[in-house]
């Protein structure tokens, strides 16, 4: 019995032992060297450099103000587009107007209509204000004179100031470039009308005043006449800032 047992194991050993050696024996096969990697194939990032970027040209620096003149359209007034308006007054850093425009003399129908001081203000109000005179003022003028208005007494628009020139209080529009106040007229016929002595007056002055004062709150946001308040006795100030949460609040004094 322990003569097989030794025969088995010898046998066992001598087998695996065989194994071994046939195996050692085997011959590996050499590696074969790796293709060449063309220089011109994708991902060969080192070999293939990319192309350098050409130079962005920068655009054609354009002046703010020419920009806006371009924008700023107002058929039959005269005007010119000034570069933006910064001021402050008081501490109040929101004083200016990002698209100006100076305003001097108004045509209809081939006359000219002189404002005697240039008015100053944004090309917004500037469009409502232009529209107004064309289409309300100057024909009422024709309707209570003859040969209607040769020029029309302003304040200069923007004022970098509080409203009613008080002390304190919230900015004016005019500090916005939104208003404007008008004292008087002078007519082609040689009649002046002044909205300080011929407001309310049964006139011819003071009728063409009550005429230009109503169609005046249908176009603007805020109208102040003589009978508005004791800051507006010579004057009529129209402007068109924002009043209430959405802007429709309208008043007409």
């Amino acid at each position: 019995m322990h003569k097989r047992l030794r025969f088995g194991f010898s046998a066992t050993v001598f087998l695996i032992f065989s194994l071994v050696l046939a195996f050692a024996a085997e011959p590996v096969p050499a590696p074969k060297p790796l293709a060449e990697t063309s220089k011109t194939e994708p991902g060969n990032a080192i070999a293939s450099p990319m192309p350098k970027p050409k130079p962005v040209q920068p655009p054609e620096a354009v002046s703010p103000h020419v920009k806006d003149a371009a924008a700023c359209d107002l058929p039959g007034m005269d005007f010119e587009s000034l570069p933006p308006v910064r001021g402050e007054f008081s501490g109040d850093a929101g004083c200016g107007i990002e698209s100006p425009v100076r305003l001097t003399s108004i045509q209809r129908e081939g006359a000219q209509v002189a404002l005697k001081g240039a008015v100053t203000v944004s090309c917004a109000f500037a469009q409502t204000f232009s529209e107004w005179l064309q289409s309300d003022v100057l024909p009422a003028a024709e309707k209570h004179f003859d040969g209607g208005i040769k020029s029309i007494a302003t304040g200069p628009g923007y004022q970098c100031r509080r409203r009613n020139n008080q002390p304190d209080g919230k900015l004016s529009e005019h500090a916005l470039g939104k208003a404007v106040d008008i004292s008087g007229f002078a007519m082609k016929e040689g009649a002046s009308v002044s909205v300080e002595t011929d407001w309310g007056k049964d006139t011819p002055a003071g009728r063409f005043l009550t005429d230009i004062q109503k169609s005046a709150c249908a176009r603007f946001t805020t109208v102040l006449s003589p009978e508005g308040d004791e800051f507006h006795k010579s004057h009529l100030h129209v402007d068109i800032g924002c009043h209430g949460k959405t802007c429709t609040y309208l008043i007409c004094q």
